[in-house]
């Protein structure tokens, strides 16, 4: 009984932790904005989720995954749909871009 305290005094100080924070909209848009591209350029097709298996060379529930929404490919498969499609390689590229400009309007601490 005398412990449970303790614990919850430990276990308070594991949940105050502030970790570095992320940006969740970059993330989140750059993630959307790879699904937009691949979606455009599957989705009017007819076996939509069996061509971008094929292209990704991954299944084609995980095909059917990332048409809907639910993930996004990983980085194999991201490489192989680049390799197979301009459109998707374009999008990445641009995204690449747009993350190396604003990553050089941000000085580093350390640097004079």
């Amino acid at each position: 009984m005398g412990n449970d305290r303790r614990d919850q005094r430990s276990f308070q100080r594991f949940t105050d932790r502030k970790f570095p924070e992320m940006s969740a909209v970059a993330i989140s848009s750059a993630r959307d904005r790879l699904l937009d591209a691949i979606k455009r350029e599957f989705m009017p097709l007819r076996f939509a989720s069996e061509m971008l298996a094929r292209a990704s060379e991954k299944t084609p529930r995980a095909a059917q995954n990332w048409l809907s929404g639910k993930n996004a490919p990983d980085a194999e498969a991201l490489i192989n749909l680049m390799a197979s499609c301009n459109s998707i390689a374009d999008e990445v590229n641009a995204l690449v871009a747009e993350r190396k400009a604003a990553r050089e309007r941000l000085q580093c601490p350390g640097s004079d």
